[in-house]
């Protein structure tokens, strides 16, 4: 095979990776609508649960190598209840996209809550 039929062959294949990547999610460039506000201090999740009475689990965006010690944790406590905001302290720069994230799990005790406490997080959830 020539190497001009070669190109002409690979051609597609390359344009179709192009048109995959701008449709991502969170990608810088893509074409998504609804995309979420965040910053830094205020990423969006997608999503949070309690385990037990004493483990919050976050649910992180992740290109591959998100760990705890990216995050950083605001708690404010009003009224009996403690509110939660997760930020990233180092972006995840990893190639290998996570569709749904990972999950990273955060002691009551570590956020400086009781067990059993009432947490809310205040992050945006993706959809």
């Amino acid at each position: 095979m020539t190497p001009r039929l070669f190109a002409i062959a690979l051609l597609p294949i390359v344009l179709t990776a192009c048109s995959t990547v701008q449709n991502l999610p969170l990608i810088p460039g893509g074409d998504r609508e609804d995309v979420v506000e965040t910053s830094n201090s205020n990423i969006a999740l997608h999503g949070w649960r309690i385990v037990g009475d004493d483990i919050l689990v976050a649910r992180v965006p992740s290109n591959g190598c998100t760990q705890k010690s990216d995050l950083t944790v605001d708690v404010r406590e009003r009224g009996g209840e403690f509110r939660v905001t997760f930020g990233r302290s180092r972006e995840d720069y990893c190639r290998a996209i996570v569709r749904d994230g990972v999950e990273i799990p955060f002691g009551f005790e570590e956020l400086g809550a009781r067990p059993g406490a009432t947490m809310i997080v205040t992050n945006p959830i993706l959809d």
